[in-house]
């Protein structure tokens, strides 16, 4: 790391320069006797940092890793959520990269460890932990050999294996993570009260629960309606899965509810008053049976993910009050709606977005919606609808 990057006439130097593209600020000379790439480095740091971890962004003395760091390293808000879901005094990060999460638990009250086997990535953090003023111990090891060798037992062991890896350019199952946790898998709960794991959402449900198998908490992790991470929390002697949707950075409630343990059945209608569009994390888990049994509301049909009720509700996800209910009939909704404004979605339809508005003329719109889908009996029909602020 170069120390000249923390002068305060650097970082005032960035700052000026925040919105340039990194490639023209590569190519320009600089009043700085500081390599350009690293320099450039500090910028995209800031860049980036600014709506991942204002925070950081707005602290003097952080120094940023490269750019392939940045992009694997939770967000403020993911890391702090982490940091919530679980109890006890103690934690290790096996596989720490820049150290946001070992951050987060670390504020949160844990006695921190943070193992990272990439020396210049752990001078990183080492900085990090430094400039927050945070005890946090940090080694320059391979976590998998720390924990055979090294760690007695602590509340938390939490690792973040990478997608990235000799085996795959972007691995989606969880062998071809590194490391593989699941061939460590017995050694790791046994050193722990609560071994937590982050996947990327890709990775199917089914396939984690099965693989897993101590599986006592799943949280679906969405940030502004983007599902960012599956977390994975294990336990011993688990024997029943309780899954979280939640949908950080936005107002909307949770839905919790334990897996295979939902029992009522599922109830069709057609719309009401209100229409009901489930946030990401709702969609990934496919939690639709668990939803009409926390909310009240029903579901428009088998294939189609929209709810519906007569009297306004909370509820995770997007709310519309629904104005009038169409047939579709291209010729009439063309008489009706072409050339105007009007969000367009579509759920359990023949035709994407994409060509609904070039069918029909359709241009944007954040408040006025057209929803293209199919209700109980397979009639195909667009449900004109306003979206409610809450």
């Amino acid at each position: 790391m170069h120390t000249d990057l923390l002068n305060p006439e650097v970082r005032k130097y960035l700052l000026d320069h925040l919105t340039e593209h990194p490639a023209d600020f590569l190519l320009r000379s600089h009043p700085f006797e500081i390599d350009p790439k690293t320099l450039t480095q500090q910028l995209v740091g800031l860049q980036k940092s600014l709506k991942k971890f204002p925070e950081l962004h707005e602290h003097p003395s952080i120094l940023f890793p490269p750019k392939m760091n940045l992009e694997q390293t939770s967000s403020a808000s993911t890391a702090f959520y982490k940091s919530q879901i679980v109890s006890g005094n103690s934690m290790v990060d096996l596989t720490g990269g820049w150290g946001v999460d070992v951050l987060a638990f670390a504020k949160a009250g844990f006695q921190s460890t943070h193992i990272e086997r990439d020396k210049e990535l752990q001078a990183y953090s080492q900085h990090l932990f430094k400039a927050r003023q945070l005890d946090v111990k940090s080694l320059n090891l391979d976590g998998i050999e720390y924990a055979y060798e090294h760690l007695d037992h602590v509340d938390l062991i939490y690792m973040d294996p990478s997608r990235k890896t000799e085996k795959s350019a972007k691995a989606v199952r969880l062998e071809d993570y590194e490391p593989d946790v699941l061939e460590h898998l017995e050694l790791l709960l046994h050193k722990c009260n609560y071994l937590m794991i982050k996947t990327s959402p890709m990775l199917d449900i089914t396939m984690g629960m099965e693989q897993l198998k101590h599986v006592s908490h799943l949280h679906v992790v969405s940030v502004k309606n983007e599902v960012k991470e599956l977390l994975w929390i294990l336990e011993r002697e688990s024997v029943q899965t309780q899954v979280h949707c939640v949908n950080l950075e936005t107002d909307q409630p949770t839905l919790i509810y334990n897996l295979n343990k939902v029992e009522k059945s599922m109830e069709y209608s057609a719309p009401k008053n209100y229409l009901y569009e489930p946030n990401s994390s709702i969609m990934k888990a496919q939690a639709f049976d668990a939803l009409t049994l926390n909310y009240a509301v029903d579901k428009l049909d088998i294939n189609t993910h929209l709810f519906t009720s007569r009297e306004l509700i909370s509820f995770p996800g997007r709310i519309f009050e629904i104005k009038a209910i169409h047939p579709y009939k291209p010729k009439s909704i063309k008489k009706l709606f072409g050339k105007q404004n009007r969000g367009v979605v579509t759920r359990n339809f023949k035709n994407s977005v994409k060509e609904l508005r070039a069918k029909f003329q359709i241009g944007e719109d954040d408040s006025q919606y057209l929803f293209f889908t199919q209700i109980h009996g397979g009639k195909p029909v667009v449900i004109e609808c306003e979206k409610v602020v809450h």
